[in-house]
Order: structure tokens, then sequence, then C-alpha cells
């Protein structure tokens, strides 16, 4: 199993606000945090770096987080996906392309460690 300091995380957030309070909350977890604020840029940041989890707004401004959800299933099978929004078909669609359903947005930081920690302890 790994530890929170081993994993990075890939947080694709357009609200800048939203995105620098989580970024901060992740690291201060001890997480490896690379953020990015469109498909554009989490594409490139996935070519550059080991990531092992990606969290991702549902709305993104140059396509949606189901688009970059299927992007990493094709491209890294093995990194989990955690969808944030809260919208009832979000949350019957996100079943197939993340691994704990969506995160109603804006959310705590702290749920979405819980959440993290709670899906490697499955995988044990």
């Amino acid at each position: 199993m790994e530890t929170e300091g081993s994993e990075t995380i890939l947080l694709v957030e357009g609200d800048a606000l939203q995105r620098s309070t989580v970024a901060r909350y992740l690291r201060d977890c001890g997480y490896r945090v690379i953020e990015a604020t469109n498909t554009a840029e989490a594409r490139q940041a996935l070519a550059r770096f080991e990531v092992t989890i990606v969290v991702t707004d549902v709305n993104l401004r140059d396509a949606s987080g189901f688009e970059l959800s299927s992007i990493v299933r094709q491209q890294r099978p093995g990194v989990r996906v955690f969808l944030t929004h809260s919208v009832e078909k979000t949350a019957k669609l996100a079943g197939d392309l993340c691994d704990d359903g969506p995160l109603d947005h804006p959310y705590h930081p702290q749920h979405l460690v819980e959440r993290i920690r709670r899906m490697r302890g499955s995988q044990s």
C-alpha cells in the first residue's frame, strides 16, 4: 500500500480559489499535487508526471470532466479518478468513470482526503 507522501494527485479545477485551497490542503496532508485549470493542461501533466490520482471538476472550460476521465481510463487505467460536482445526472454517469462517485462542489478538502484514504483501504 502506498503512503500518502508517495502519491501524486493531478487536481483539475477551473476555479482558482477552490483549486488553490484544495491543493494546499492536500499538500499539507502529504500528497504531491500537480495543478491544472483545464483538460489540455491535465493531458500535458499526465504525459509528464507519474500521477496516481486525478481529481477533476465535471464542468471544465475546454471539455467535461467525464471526457477527461475517459482519457485517463484509456491511457492510464491504474490511475484513480474522483469527479467533483453535485448534479443528479452527474452522479449516475460518474459510476462508470470514477472510483467513488462525484464529490459535491464546493467541497471541503478533508472530504476528498477521506475518500482517497477509503479508496486506498479497499485496495489492500
